[in-house]
């Protein structure tokens, strides 16, 4: 498996390793309920929650596990987001959140085009992933503005706690390369 790069740019974001300064930029989306909704873990309820988050970041990093990155807008270097990939094998799936300060500007479509553009550049890829809940129609169209198709529904596969504690429907987007 290829090392993550620590950093990807774009012309609009600077995509980075998170680190403990981050955890009141991330606290700040973390504990919106509108944000959170449709994630699959629970609204932060303290800061506390957001340097837990960023205290796991550098070992799944280093153990290959998952790769998180920041999302800032240049020129500040402020969090607006994060992205994380976990690569396994030929395939790889991510997930992402922004702060709603920054919805509908095109920075959740780029973060996720950039990230999917490296993970694909991986030759042991064949297949990029994610899923979002079938209610969650932006997540959907930024899925598919970044060239993933939506390969069906998933009946009752994800619990997305902020809503319900059953587990929910939830669409699978993917991106897959010829293997032949």
């Amino acid at each position: 498996m290829s090392q993550a790069p620590d950093l990807l740019i774009t012309n609009r974001l600077i995509l980075r390793r998170p680190s403990l300064a981050d955890a009141a930029a991330i606290f700040e989306f973390a504990c919106d309920p509108v944000v959170t909704r449709y994630m699959d873990w629970h609204t932060h309820t303290g800061i506390h929650d957001a340097v837990e988050f960023l205290e796991g970041c550098a070992p799944r990093w280093e153990s290959g596990d998952e790769f998180c990155w920041a999302i800032t807008a240049k020129p500040e270097d402020h969090a607006i987001g994060t992205i994380a990939c976990r690569v396994e094998g030929h395939m790889a799936d991510f997930g992402y959140v922004l702060n709603r300060r920054y919805w509908g500007q095109g920075y959740a479509t780029e973060a996720v085009s950039t990230v999917v553009s490296w993970v694909m550049s991986l030759p042991e890829i064949y297949r990029v992933w994610a899923t979002c809940d079938t209610e969650n129609v932006a997540s959907a169209r930024v899925l598919e503005k970044t060239g993933l198709l939506c390969e069906g529904t998933l009946r009752c596969a994800m619990i997305r706690p902020n809503l319900s504690s059953a587990p929910r429907d939830t669409f699978i987007f993917a991106k897959v390369r010829d293997a032949t």
